[in-house]
């Protein structure tokens, strides 16, 4: 476990529960900004909770420092609810990697901070376009889901019914930065990808890459045990697998080809009706 200094005195860490990492998230997902290091924003939480008397004996408390120094914090200083980072180094869990969600760190807890690290920076390509994710509110994400749900076709993946849903919104005019049409983008993240395709004249949708560290991190920031965030990871591979083998017949069966044209793609989708 590693240390951490609170105004300049080691502390003692100790082991403590999951729902006690999950409270401390809790507490630091509303306070994320787009500037601030969200290990900073971290610290900050810790300082309030003792800014209010609490000890760091306290298992929410506990749970901040662990959080913190599993993010890269060395040395933080309090005072009156404020933090200042003095000292920190970078880790695998501040920059959200899969190497950070190892079967202990999911079963104890700790890996909750680096998955809040990645769900909060990540960005996704929409064909030559670099968008910076901005996560929407739960309403909002339940509203696409079940727009979702409702144009899904029979054995049809749910990034593509998604992505076919972002074509739409396209088609209509919508921006990607609208607050309805970046909510397909957090989903479409969430589910792994790293970079839609998408040609409206010819109807074409296709995907890069998919990211087994940002789905492995929605997976625990939504409480699923290790054994699910594993079964997550493989079925990522899966269809990062299946779309090798689709770039290659694309690229007229050379092993390898071009590593642009490694996205799966689905003719004649864009605004299809579901098949009932």
């Amino acid at each position: 476990m590693s240390a951490i200094r609170l105004n300049g005195q080691y502390c003692l860490l100790r082991d403590i529960e999951k729902k006690d990492f999950a409270a401390f998230v809790n507490l630091v997902l509303p306070k994320i900004t787009a500037t601030e290091p969200i290990p900073h924003t971290a610290a900050g939480v810790v300082a309030s909770l003792v800014a209010e008397g609490k000890s760091e004996s306290d298992p929410v408390v506990q749970a901040g420092l662990q959080s913190c120094a599993s993010l890269g914090i060395k040395n933080m200083w309090v005072d009156g609810g404020a933090a200042s980072v003095t000292e920190e180094t970078p880790t695998d869990a501040a920059a959200g990697l899969e190497t950070a969600f190892g079967f202990a760190a999911v079963q104890s807890g700790l890996a909750l901070a680096a998955a809040m690290c990645n769900a909060f920076r990540r960005k996704i390509r929409v064909n030559e376009q670099e968008i910076l994710v901005v996560r929407q509110s739960r309403e909002l994400m339940m509203q696409i889901a079940q727009r979702v749900s409702a144009i899904k076709q029979v054995n049809e993946p749910v990034f593509i019914t998604a992505g076919r849903l972002l074509g739409g919104m396209m088609k209509e005019g919508k921006a990607l930065e609208a607050p309805e049409t970046m909510t397909v983008l957090c989903m479409l993240s969430d589910l792994g990808a790293t970079a839609v395709q998408i040609d409206l004249d010819k109807g074409i949708l296709g995907f890069g890459q998919f990211s087994p560290a940002n789905a492995m991190s929605s997976a625990i920031l939504q409480g699923l045990d290790p054994e699910k965030v594993k079964t997550v990871r493989e079925s990522i591979e899966k269809t990062n697998e299946q779309f090798r083998r689709a770039a290659e017949q694309q690229a007229g069966g050379r092993p390898g080809g071009q590593p642009g044209a490694q996205r799966l793609a689905v003719p004649a989708v864009i605004g299809t009706r579901r098949r009932r």
